[in-house]
């Protein structure tokens, strides 16, 4: 693990310290910046309004794939925007372990009933996508789960407030939350009227964990189909939701017909997008509708959040069948900097970040990558998550010092 330390003396009262990474000689500092940042000034303001107490929370939502499903980079980056501007809540989860994958260590969810799943790579399946990259149905008139959240680094991630997305018409079950001791803390059902798909329910007391519990109420109810939880709190800060799916690109987020839609109920302020290293994996061949699939992606993004603003993220250096280069890589890389720039959106180049060219071997060499060559180990992710942090604070203390110096 780096040891992170406070750069130069704060030009201005109102900037946030940035970290600087020591112990890792391959990382070049001059790198790690979020390029074509000032679009991003209308988010940086409401991070800054937090600073001055304000009462709102900002949401940001980072899509990706299984480097984000695993929640190690996302829950670095998390906690650190937390400490810095308040925590607003865990964000959208979902009970991975109940559907057979896995699911971030904050969480801990569980089931005895029968449950069918579904992953967003798996387009051909009937059950549909919605919020999250996964998907759990069951046909039980009784089926329950239960969802323990644990802590962040000195985060307390108890909850107040619940959005349930599920699938809402006349063949959908009643749902009963309960907290651990089985107490009543509300119903939801296919006759409220919020947002398509979703029911949000104000606890009466602030929990860590949920169950739950599905309610048949006529004859008609015939399965509770799952799309994921918002878990939030009463307090202001930020909520940062991380939605991956193992092995997904960006073809299939785009067969996930309801997830564009669901993203609006957490009415995101920005979306950080980290997509690319599984359209990589088939070099030589690379996807010649890559750039055609991330501009349908965004605009659709876009059509349903039209007050939200974007950051692309290019994947990390990585090899092929564990050991051999993959340029496919930097192929990729560069089509996502192509598509920013030419449409005026903001980019973070993780690979120039993580060293540039063939990073992959400093990254292996120091105990950061696993052995597949493709995922890193937690302490190499949670470096990532830094490194993001990193640049979001520069270019913050940037907007700060131009717009209050």
């Amino acid at each position: 693990m780096s040891v992170f330390f406070t750069s130069t003396p704060l030009a201005a009262q109102d900037t946030i310290p940035v970290p600087k990474s020591a112990g890792y000689t391959f990382l070049p500092d001059e790198d790690n910046v979020i390029q074509n940042a000032p679009v991003l000034s209308p988010f940086f303001e409401k991070l800054y309004q937090l600073t001055k107490g304000g009462q709102h929370k900002v949401n940001v939502v980072h899509i990706g794939d299984s480097h984000i499903q695993a929640d190690f980079l996302t829950a670095s980056v998390r906690e650190r925007l937390q400490h810095a501007f308040g925590n607003g809540g865990r964000g959208v989860v979902f009970p991975g372990r109940v559907a057979r994958t896995n699911e971030p260590p904050s969480i801990y969810s569980s089931s005895k009933s029968l449950w069918d799943t579904k992953r967003i790579v798996f387009t051909e399946t009937s059950l549909p996508i919605g919020i999250y990259p996964l998907t759990l149905q069951t046909q039980q008139p009784q089926a329950s789960l239960q969802l323990k959240v644990h802590n962040g680094d000195k985060m307390d991630y108890r909850f107040d407030r619940v959005t349930l997305f599920f699938k809402k018409d006349v063949s959908s079950f009643n749902v009963v939350v309960k907290d651990s001791i089985g107490q009543d803390l509300g119903f939801a059902g296919p006759y409220t009227f919020e947002q398509t798909n979703t029911s949000t329910l104000y606890l009466p007391y602030a929990v860590r964990q949920v169950e739950l519990q599905a309610m048949q109420a006529n004859p008609g109810q015939r399965q509770f189909t799952l799309f994921g939880l918002n878990l939030e709190n009463s307090r202001p800060g930020i909520v940062y939701h991380a939605l991956g799916g193992n092995g997904a690109k960006f073809k299939h987020y785009l067969a996930a017909t309801n997830f564009a839609e669901q993203t609006a109920a957490v009415q995101p302020d920005l979306f950080v997008i980290s997509l690319g290293t599984n359209e990589a994996i088939e070099y030589p061949y690379v996807d010649p509708q890559l750039t055609q699939h991330l501009d349908a992606f965004i605009q659709r993004l876009k059509h349903v959040n039209p007050n939200a603003f974007f950051l692309i993220t290019t994947p990390p250096d990585a090899f092929k069948r564990k050991t051999r280069r993959n340029p496919g890589i930097e192929v990729v890389r560069n089509r996502l900097i192509d598509y920013a720039a030419k449409n005026q959106l903001a980019w973070w180049d993780l690979y120039a970040a993580g060293g540039g060219k063939h990073n992959a071997d400093a990254w292996r060499k120091a105990g950061l990558m696993q052995s597949d060559g493709i995922h890193f180990t937690r302490a190499g992710y949670d470096l990532q998550g830094q490194l993001l942090f990193q640049a979001l604070i520069k270019a913050y203390n940037d907007y700060v010092l131009y717009r209050y110096p």
